[in-house]
């Protein structure tokens, strides 16, 4: 139990990685953000399939919600656009990023590089504070995830965050270790 709160130590932000061993542990956290944001991706690609009916149903009622402000030709136009075809796209989609966030895992644990930290951390920064704005003034789409997926969702970005710090943290530090010896 020890070794893994000891591991688990480089995603205190505070915490110093006075060594290399400590700086090569963290920044292997940033690929663990990395993998914890694809294992994300599938999750989220898996529940728009599961309910994937009630998906293209929400995209279709979230366009007539804004139908009164829109011209009637347009709404027409949106609500041809949306079907089965848009919500495989989203599928695919999301899965390729899953795709190359397993991928950006891979080169982080092997290349212990501060660039791909730095990158997925202002990337999950960005998703987390839109969602949580989203909610906070009541335009998400709260018809398509449950509390409890969102729940999950959040916890697991927010700890994505903090494996994000640490790689960028130990990244940085290695290359002063480097360029200092």
């Amino acid at each position: 139990m020890r070794i893994v709160i000891d591991k688990l130590a480089v995603l205190n932000p505070l915490a110093k990685l006075p060594d290399e061993e400590t700086a090569t542990r963290a920044a292997r956290a940033g690929a663990v953000g990395s993998w914890l944001t694809a294992v994300g991706s599938v999750f989220g690609a898996a529940m728009i399939f599961l309910r994937f009916e009630t998906y293209v149903g929400e995209m279709r009622k979230q366009i007539l919600a804004n139908a009164a402000q829109q011209d009637p030709a347009v709404t027409q136009a949106m609500l041809n656009a949306i079907g089965p075809t848009t919500a495989w796209a989203t599928i695919i989609f999301t899965l390729v990023l899953g795709l190359v966030y397993l991928w950006l895992g891979f080169v982080q644990w092997r290349r212990l590089t501060r660039m791909i930290p730095l990158l997925m951390l202002l990337l999950s920064a960005y998703g987390l504070l839109s969602t949580l704005l989203a909610y906070a003034s009541n335009k998400a789409a709260t018809n398509l995830t449950s509390p409890a997926q969102m729940t999950v969702s959040m916890a697991m970005l927010a700890v994505a965050v903090l494996c994000f710090i640490a790689g960028l943290r130990g990244g940085f530090r290695l290359h002063a270790l480097r360029k200092a010896g």
